[in-house]
């Protein structure tokens, strides 16, 4: 029998939902109570019933019908608008029995707060639900009707188009990036199964539609290798239907070259297996949709008895396809490369494959490519579309166009086609994804939260958590390949932009993900929302949102490490959206939640992560159906609300990192619902209230645990049957507490805290016991993966943890009390006589800052320790010596740092990795059968006088605290054929005598001098020794009782980026060469606090950056023609300028306490016309007014002025001539008094305008701040006697004005009071006194139409004007 897919129609989950809710024992209950027509809710469910019958026919023609698409978009409409009454009518059943619950507790009653009809019913608006409920039902007949006219049919409906089977042939010359791994599945077809004890192997290709897994697998089909090596071959295109009669039929036929006419299927098996019996054969299953395992056995049966070797191969899009099939090898098939996928591209699009005369064609071609994301067969059908068409405009409008729009349709057909297939609920699910935009990474444990709480989860009928079915939704739609995981981020997810587009399409206008920020775009339809946040979120932005009373997605996406909200969208906007059940608010810098909060009656999710909120509203609690709260990194957080047992559908809280919260609220306990919680904080009166929270799971954290006060009441937390947690951390603040009473105090509250036996990861902090528990290593705890002790200092002895059988991480960091490992930390495995080995599983072993550990010993059992071991690092442990374990098998990474280990006698021939750093001696010793070919090691010596050989390979070597390494630098110690040197730290050394050349490896990348004593022995023969590879050279530190020059050509180090030269005392003349032609890299020149130096010669550069700082006797800075981009002179006070003056190409120049630089010299800056940023602070003595006319050059684009003590004004003539200025700050200038006679007004480009610290500047009213028309920032502080601001309204391009310790301004900027008020009042946003960091209190001042937003350092006022044009009021306070 055939095992045919089942794809439901995308609204059959959601109206079966409905159905279920409208036979709801809540529902019913309550529309009896509140005498509501029972018999109008049955007529809207028979109504859905005679659409719902049409749905999967309607669901195939909506992409070739645009009138059933609209169809579809008003049914879905409908839908959502009934799921709303049917939410209002559950809510108001939560509601009620809340309410019901408090009562009788408060008054001591009993009763069945289950049963309806005791309940004390608040005032219902039935007729506005009844209402509601008949214009749905008109709408849905209107839509039945139609359904006839657009002729949907009822049942399974119209089928997608059928697609051509696929053969063994195939076109090798438009397969490109495939070499590698086809040759990898060759070898693996051309074994022979020697491990398995099946005759036959199954190898599976997995990928979504259009990765070429077909393709490969006629590649391999065809190969003469695998031709040869097998007696018989066979090619079935499985497709959509699994039919084993077909299949078997197909295979029979082709290997017997001939057609048969039977369809018994036992007939067909049985010819088969005799056909096929001791013969090796090679079987290929292209495009297998089936999961079912039991189907699979029925194929297989008489495939058993081929000869061993044989294989078969099989192409799929899931992997659970692969699991069914038992594949011994599953590939997942990836996409093209880059230049792979150009190959392809060119192949196609261009004659001949010749792209090189079409240069302008190249480029877009490029980019429609790269928007391909790797699938060959998107980049098949956009090559072959574009065959011939030699227009550029033509490959434009591919490119920009959507995949969908392209009048081809060999692309979207394959995703389609997974998705047509897909049950409606996970339809649903993944159409919902429309949301993230193009190459967005997603969390699993999010997403499934978002689910479910858009009600896109169905309830599991083996009463799974909800959390449990999101998570088998998630799998499924990962394993068909509609998810990928991310290639950057392990732990997210991401689709590839085909399915994105895919998702984009089957969502409609339900659904929208905006980049671009231009939130108009959204219509009315839209329910969810996603968008790309700015630095400031003003209020006109969202304006479109109030015409959207239908949305239930708020989700901004971050981009900034914090951002602002407008209070206008937040207490006026937000609220109003009556059917949200998604607000996510995660990193705003919002300071407090409104009131109102409470009307969104339907949230399910909120999310405060990142804000700077203090406190939650008590309101928050009326939100009877929220699910998630999300309040992590909530920094200024003091505080839960203390009516949270109301929210009795919480099931996920995380406050992870909320570090002011004291304690928990004393009711949580009663969340019977709460699954996962990260964090538990015990309050002072040490009450662990969890016994109750049987269900919690994941991760969790108990914190504060000293506040606990006995066992009993740890014992009352009923760890023991917490079942389902992961992952648990307990945590003490640091305590030093030497009274052994206490110490035994917290060693019984450990024990009874013991957690159930499925924990898979423990860590313990700051346990200030004196040793462990026995449940702390018991064998008994068989899930534990990964442990970890943490400064846990008064335990003298670790727990018995080498019998743990899963273990495969430990970290054991600051256990200052311990000073022996030995046979207690093995348990049983200590005794000689024990066969069984310790630390079975381990694979990772860290040891780190034990400062008293002295010794470890082995365990002394026959089969050793550590057998698994692959990483051991042992760091900061400077008083532990002897050796380590001997035998190592399996290690493959060993760290070392500042202890006294052995390690020479180590046995481990797996070892790629070893890294070790000492404070005291070197210890490494030569083993006896050399050293170990080590790929990547560090290593640092101190003492070097025994030193023959350093192991092979090494990157990093640091040299330090050697009296004498002259012969290791002359010898060619450094230079031999195994020396892979890259990184080489010289620090604190002496050098005793000149050297007559210096050996390192050619290899070097970097090398660093450090606090070393006569280097001018060392430095003239490091500058003449050619290191072609050489990148970063530092010389720090360097103190030398003569004066000398270093003079050397940077030709010797070609690669050479960054020179840093920083307190070289001695050094007086630096000069560094280019020859002409010879190729240079340095990038960045710095020379700071050189007390000596006294010349500095510059070599012709292209684009460096050079940095000179407090060379206090720099007299002269000579350079030849350099093409610099960036110069910083600080701090130079002799300097002065050569005639020719500053190179010419600078583009940004930063002169400080530079004194020899007076208003009469003649600086040359005007002739440089590529400078963009000019800073000039200190010195300048003489200076009152700046810009003198003509002496900066109209590139200028950024000018900031600082510390210039005797300034009085700058000088309007020179501000005239800056055309492209958009950056001017003006700070710490004490006699600084006025702007110029035409102030600022010539300055129309100028965006940002700082002023600080200009202690007796008293008006800005001349400065014609009102005729700066592109004005976005402007940031006026410290200006004590500074009191008027403006005689106009300031530009409407201002976005944000910041004023702060400037009290005679910020009076005359009060809200409504100020003389400068009514100039300002229309700016976005106003930051008026407070410091400018998380602790700012926020009021809202209600008004008319309130969307700026203002912070002030005062009371706020007890009411707003009614001032049209402002938004947000608020009021910042220390």
């Amino acid at each position: 029998m055939a095992g045919a897919l089942a794809g439901g129609a995308f609204l059959s989950a959601s109206l079966q939902v409905l159905f279920d809710r409208l036979a709801s024992r809540e529902v019913v209950s309550f529309i009896q109570g509140q005498k509501l027509s029972d018999a109008l809710l049955k007529k809207l469910e028979r109504k859905l019933l005679v659409v719902h019958a049409v749905l999967n026919d309607a669901e195939v023609k909506q992409f070739t019908n645009p009138y059933v698409k609209k169809w579809l978009v008003l049914l879905r409409e409908a839908v959502y608008d009934a799921e709303d009454i049917l939410d209002e009518i559950t809510t108001e059943a939560l509601r009620h029995k809340v309410e019901a619950a408090e009562s009788q507790t408060s008054t001591s009653q009993v009763g069945n707060i289950m049963d309806m009809s005791t309940w004390v019913l608040a005032p219902f608006d039935g007729q506005g639900i009844e209402s509601r409920v008949e214009e749905i039902i008109d709408r849905l007949e209107d839509m039945a009707r139609d359904r006839d006219v657009l002729g949907l049919k009822e049942g399974d409906g119209e089928k997608l188009s059928q697609r051509w089977p696929s053969t063994s042939l195939v076109d090798e010359s438009l397969v490109y990036g495939r070499d590698q791994i086809k040759e990898e599945m060759v070898q693996l077809l051309l074994s022979d199964n020697a491990r398995s004890t099946d005759a036959m192997g199954v190898i599976s290709i997995v990928g979504m539609g259009g990765t070429g897994k077909t393709t490969l697998a006629q590649l391999l089909y065809n190969d003469q290798r695998v031709t040869e090596h097998f007696d018989l071959k066979a090619w079935v295109c499985v497709s959509e239907e699994f039919d084993p009669i077909r299949v078997t039929k197909t295979i029979l036929e082709a290997i017997n070259s001939s057609t048969s006419n039977t369809t018994d299927l036992n007939l067909l098996q049985v010819q088969l297996k005799e056909r096929i019996s001791m013969k090796k054969f090679l079987l290929v299953l292209d495009d297998v949709w089936n999961e079912d395992s039991c189907d699979w056995d029925a194929l297989r049966t008489p495939l058993i008895v081929g000869a061993k070797g044989s294989k078969i191969i099989v192409t799929t899009r899931s992997t659970n396809v692969a699991f069914a099939m038992h594949a011994v090898r599953t590939h997942c098939l990836g996409r093209l490369s880059s230049e792979d996928g150009w190959s392809l591209f060119k192949k196609l699009a261009f004659e001949s494959g010749d792209s090189s005369g079409h240069p302008q064609l190249e480029a877009i071609g490029e980019k429609i490519v790269h928007k391909c994301q790797g699938l060959p067969l998107a980049i098949k059908a956009m090559g072959s579309l574009l065959h011939s068409k030699v227009e550029a405009r033509e490959w434009d409008d591919v490119l920009n166009s959507e995949l969908w729009d392209l009048p081809t349709n060999a692309v979207l057909p394959a995703p389609r086609l997974s998705y047509y297939y897909l049950p409606s609920h996970l339809k649903r699910c993944f159409s919902y994804c429309s949301i993230f935009p193009k190459d967005y990474k997603f969390e699993k444990e999010k997403l499934v939260l978002l689910w479910m709480a858009e009600g896109l989860l169905e309830q599991s009928k083996s009463k799974k958590r909800m959390e449990q079915v999101g998570n088998l939704y998630f799998q499924e739609l990962l394993s068909k390949s509609f998810f990928q995981n991310s290639m950057r981020n392990k732990s997210c997810f991401v689709m590839h932009d085909l399915v994105n587009d895919l998702a984009q399409l089957v969502s409609l206008e339900f659904s929208v993900s905006l980049e671009d920020g231009k939130i108009h775009r959204v219509s009315e339809k839209t329910h969810h929302l996603s968008y790309l946040i700015s630095g400031y979120d003003v209020y006109e932005r969202f304006d479109p949102l109030s015409q959207m009373k239908c949305l239930r997605t708020f989700l901004p996406r971050r981009k900034y490490y914090y951002s602002y909200l407008s209070n206008g969208v937040l207490h006026h906007l937000l609220p109003e959206m009556k059917c949200l059940r998604v607000l996510c608010l995660n990193n705003y810098r919002t300071t407090d939640l409104p009131h109102s909060i409470e009307k969104l009656k339907h949230l399910r999710y909120l999310d405060l992560s990142m804000t700077t909120i203090q406190k939650l509203p008590e309101s928050v609690c009326n939100l009877y159906n929220l699910q998630t709260m999300m309040l992590s990194r909530c920094y200024w957080l003091v505080e839960l609300p203390s009516r949270m047992e109301k929210l009795i559908n919480l099931c996920y809280l995380d406050i992870r990192y909320t570090s002011s919260v004291k304690e928990m609220p004393s009711d949580i306990c009663k969340l019977k619902n709460l699954h996962s919680l990260s964090t538990f904080i015990v309050g002072q009166n040490g009450g662990l209230r969890l016994g109750t929270l049987r269900e919690l799971s994941g991760s969790l954290v108990i914190s504060k645990l000293q506040n606990v006060v006995c066992d009993r009441d740890a014992l009352e937390a009923n760890m023991k049957d917490k079942k389902y947690l992961d992952e648990l951390k307990f945590e003490w603040d640091n305590e030093s507490t030497d009274v052994g009473g206490v110490m035994q105090n917290r060693r019984d509250i450990l024990s009874s805290l013991q957690p159930h036996t499925n924990l898979k990861r423990l860590h313990i902090n700051s346990f200030s016991g004196l040793s462990f528990p026995a449940w702390v290593g018991d064998p008994s705890f068989f899930n534990l993966v990964d442990l970890g002790l943490q400064n846990c200092n008064n335990c003298s002895s670790l727990p018995p943890l080498g019998q743990l059988p899963s273990l495969k991480h430990l970290s054991i960091l600051q256990m200052k009390g311990v000073k022996m490992v030995g046979s207690e930390f093995y348990g049983n495995a200590s005794s000689s006589n024990t066969i069984k080995p310790s630390f079975p599983s381990l694979q990772t072993l860290r040891f780190e800052r034990m400062y008293n550990w002295e010794k470890w010993l082995c365990c002394g059992c026959r089969r050793g320790e550590f057998p698994r071991l692959q990483q051991l690092c042992i760091n900061e442990c400077p008083k532990l010596t002897g050796k380590l374990p001997k035998q190592l098998r399996s290690l493959k990474k060993l760290e070392i740092s500042s202890s006294e280990l052995v390690v020479g006698s180590l046995r481990a021939p797996q070892i790629r990795e070893r890294k070790m750093g000492y404070h005291g001696k070197f210890r490494l010793k030569k083993p006896a059968g050399g050293f170990t070919d080590l790929q990547t090691s560090e290593i640092q010596i101190s003492d070097i006088s025994q030193l023959e050989e350093l192991p092979p390979r090494i990157q990093t070597l640091r040299i330090r605290e050697c009296d004498s390494i002259e012969w290791v630098l002359e010898e060619g110690m450094l230079q031999g054929s195994t020396c892979l040197l890259q990184h080489l730290h010289i620090t604190s050394c002496r050098f005793s005598r000149p050297l007559h050349s210096v050996g390192l490896p050619t290899t070097l990348k970097s090398l660093i001098i450090w606090e070393c004593t006569k280097l001018e022995f060392l430095l003239p023969a490091l500058l003449t020794s050619h290191l072609p590879f050489l990148e970063y050279l530092y010389i720090f530190y360097v103190t030398s009782r003569n004066s000398f020059s270093l003079s050397f050509s940077l030709s010797i180090f070609p690669r050479l980026t960054h020179l840093h030269i920083l307190e070289f005392e001695g050094l007086a003349f630096l000069s560094i060469s280019i020859s002409e032609g010879d190729p240079t890299s340095l990038n960045r020149l710095d020379i700071r606090k050189c007390p000596d130096l006294v010349y500095i010669e510059l070599p012709a550069l292209e684009s460096a950056h050079n940095y000179i700082f407090r060379c206090r006797k720099l007299k002269l800075l000579a350079h030849t023609h350099s093409s610099l981009q960036e110069l910083r002179l600080i701090d130079c006070p002799e300097l002065w300028f050569q005639k020719d003056g500053l190179p010419s190409d600078l583009r940004e120049v930063e002169i400080s306490s530079c004194n020899q630089l007076t208003s009469q010299v003649d600086w040359g800056l005007q002739r440089l016309a590529s400078l963009t940023k000019f800073t000039i602070s200190g010195g300048c003595q003489d200076m009152e007014s700046f810009p003198k006319e003509s002496l900066l050059p109209s590139t200028l684009s950024s000018l900031n002025i600082s510390g210039l003590p005797n300034l009085k004004s700058l000088d309007s003539k020179g501000l005239q001539q800056l055309t492209s200025l958009t950056t001017l700050s003006i700070s710490d200038c004490p006699k600084f008094q006025s702007f110029g006679e035409e102030g600022l007004q010539h300055l129309t480009s100028l965006e940002k305008l700082k002023m600080d610290s200009l202690p007796v500047l008293e008006s800005l009213r001349e400065v014609g701040l009102q005729h700066l028309t592109s004005l976005k920032k402007l940031s006026i502080s410290n200006c004590p006697h500074l009191q008027c601001l403006t005689k106009e309204r300031l530009p409407n391009s201002l976005s944000r004005l910041k004023i702060k310790s400037c009290p005679l301004l910020e009076h005359g900027c009060r809200f409504e009071k100020g003389q400068d008020w009514e100039y300002i009042a229309h700016i976005p946003r106003i930051v008026i006194g407070g410091p400018s960091t998380y602790k700012r209190l926020v009021f809202l001042i209600y008004a008319c139409d309130l969307s700026n937003e203002t912070i002030f350092d005062e009371s706020p006022p007890r009411k707003a004007a009614a001032n049209t044009h402002i938004r947000d009021y608020s009021i910042g306070n220390l």
